[in-house]
C-alpha cells in the first residue's frame, strides 16, 4: 500500500494520556495527572491539544468528595476505529471497535463446509462482510486506522506461512492509508484471553486450541512468543506418531487431533445394531450425545480428551506455563476439561488448566486488540 497512515507529532505526555484513556477508560484531568505524574499546567496543555486534534472529547462531569465537579474526558468518536476479522474454519467474523475497545458493529457468517485454509469462497464472504460492517459505520466513528485479519497458517519450507493472505488483502480493497496485516488465528485468541479473558494478568500462559485444527499461543510477560521463524506454538509440526513401530509424518499430529479425524474414529466405532442412535454428523453432535449420557459418545470424548491432555503435557514440558487455557470448538467443551486435568496430573505436575472465557469470539477479539495496539502505536 503506497500511502502512509496519518501520524501525530505528540509529546510523551500527550501519548501517555491518550493511551491511558484508551486502556483504562474515561477519566478527569486530576485523575489522569495523578496517575501519570503530570502537573496541572501540563494536563491542561495536553487535553487542549488532544481535543483540537479530535482525539479526545468531554464526556460529562463527575463530583468529588469535596463537592467540586470535574470534566470527564474520553477518546473522541473522531479518534477513529479498527476492524478485526476472523477467517475461521467454520465461520467468518468481522468486528469494528473504537480505539477504546468499544464495539461499534459486527457481522458473522457460518460456512457451509469446514475449511482448513483460506479459500476463494471464504475470501469473497470476508470481503462482503467487511463491506457490510463498514457501510453500517459510515462516517460516524472517525477514520479506519487499522485492519487485522486472523487466519490459519500453512506449513512452508522456511516455517509457517499464512495461506491466502494476498488474496484476502486485495479483496478488501482498503484505502491506501489503512494498514492491513495478516495474523495467526491462535495467536489472536491467546492475546484476547490475556487481555480480557481467562488469562487476564497472567505473566506466562499457553493457549491451546483444539478444533478443526490445532495450535498453541504462548504469552510471556504480556508479549506473544513468536520464535526465530515465527513458528512458536506450531505444535502441528511435533513429530507424531513417535514410537519404535511407527515413523512420524509431516503434520500428522494435527491430522490425528483435528475434529475431522475424531469424527472418522467416531463413525468407525459407532454401533450399527438395530435401535442404536445414528452416528453423529459432526463433533458438536458427538459432544451433545456424550453430555446426554450416550456411552459410546462419552468413551470417544474421553479418549480424545486424553490425547489433548498428552499434547498439553508436551507444551508444559517446554514452556512450563502458570496456566493453560483450552480453546477451539473441541478444546473449550466442558466435557474435555476434567479428563485433561486428570491425565495431566498423572503425567506431569499440577498446573492450572481452564477453558477460555471468550468462546467462539476469542480470535476476532484478539484481532481487534492487535489492531488497536497498532493504531495507538502510530498515534501515541
Amino acid at each position: 500500500m503506497s500511502a502512509l497512515p496519518i501520524r501525530y507529532d505528540l509529546p510523551d505526555s500527550a501519548r501517555a494520556v491518550l493511551r491511558a484513556l484508551a486502556t483504562d477508560g474515561p477519566a478527569t484531568r486530576p485523575a489522569l495527572g495523578d496517575a501519570l505524574g503530570l502537573s496541572k499546567p501540563t494536563m491542561s496543555t495536553v487535553i487542549a491539544e488532544l481535543t483540537r486534534l479530535g482525539l479526545v472529547a468531554e464526556q460529562g462531569s463527575s463530583r468529588g468528595a469535596t463537592g467540586r465537579s470535574a470534566v470527564v474526558y474520553s477518546l473522541a468518536t473522531t479518534a477513529g476505529h479498527v476492524l478485526g476479522v476472523d477467517v475461521g474454519a467454520t465461520r467468518i467474523q468481522v468486528s469494528a471497535h473504537g480505539l477504546d475497545g468499544q464495539q461499534l458493529a459486527s457481522a458473522e457468517q457460518r460456512l457451509s463446509q469446514r475449511r482448513h485454509n483460506v479459500t476463494a469462497s471464504s475470501v469473497r464472504a470476508t470481503a462482503e462482510l467487511v463491506g457490510r460492517v463498514r457501510a453500517r459505520i459510515g462516517n460516524t466513528a472517525g477514520p479506519l486506522r487499522d485492519v487485522v485479519l486472523a487466519v490459519p497458517t500453512a506449513p512452508g519450507p522456511d516455517g509457517p506461512q499464512v495461506d491466502g493472505d494476498d488474496r484476502l488483502v486485495a479483496a478488501l480493497r482498503m484505502p491506501d492509508d489503512v494498514p492491513v496485516i495478516v495474523e495467526n488465528n491462535v495467536n489472536c485468541a491467546a492475546i484476547a484471553e490475556h487481555r480480557t479473558g481467562a488469562a487476564r494478568d497472567q505473566s506466562l500462559f499457553a493457549y491451546l486450541q483444539v478444533g478443526v485444527k490445532i495450535g498453541v499461543g504462548v504469552v510471556i510477560n504480556g508479549q506473544l512468543l513468536r520464535g526465530a521463524h515465527g513458528a512458536a506454538g506450531e505444535v502441528t509440526w511435533m513429530p507424531f506418531p513417535w514410537s519404535s513401530r511407527s515413523a512420524p509424518r509431516r503434520g500428522e499430529l494435527e491430522e490425528y487431533l483435528g475434529s475431522d479425524a475424531l469424527m472418522q474414529r467416531a463413525h468407525k466405532a459407532w454401533p450399527d445394531s438395530t435401535g442404536a442412535a445414528p452416528a453423529p454428523a459432526d463433533a458438536e453432535a458427538l459432544f451433545s450425545l456424550a453430555a446426554r449420557g450416550d456411552a459410546v459418545a462419552r468413551q470417544l470424548v474421553d479418549a480424545h480428551s486424553r490425547d489433548i491432555a498428552r499434547l498439553t503435557v508436551g507444551v508444559m514440558s517446554v514452556v512450563d506455563p502458570g496456566l493453560v487455557v483450552l480453546g477451539g470448538g473441541v478444546g473449550q467443551n466442558p466435557l474435555v476439561l476434567p479428563e485433561v486435568r486428570r491425565v495431566v496430573r498423572a503425567l506431569a505436575w499440577n498446573t492450572e488448566i481452564t477453558t477460555g472465557a471468550l468462546g467462539e469470539h476469542a480470535t476476532v477479539l484478539g484481532a481487534v486488540h492487535v489492531a488497536i495496539s497498532r493504531a495507538l502505536d502510530r498515534i501515541a
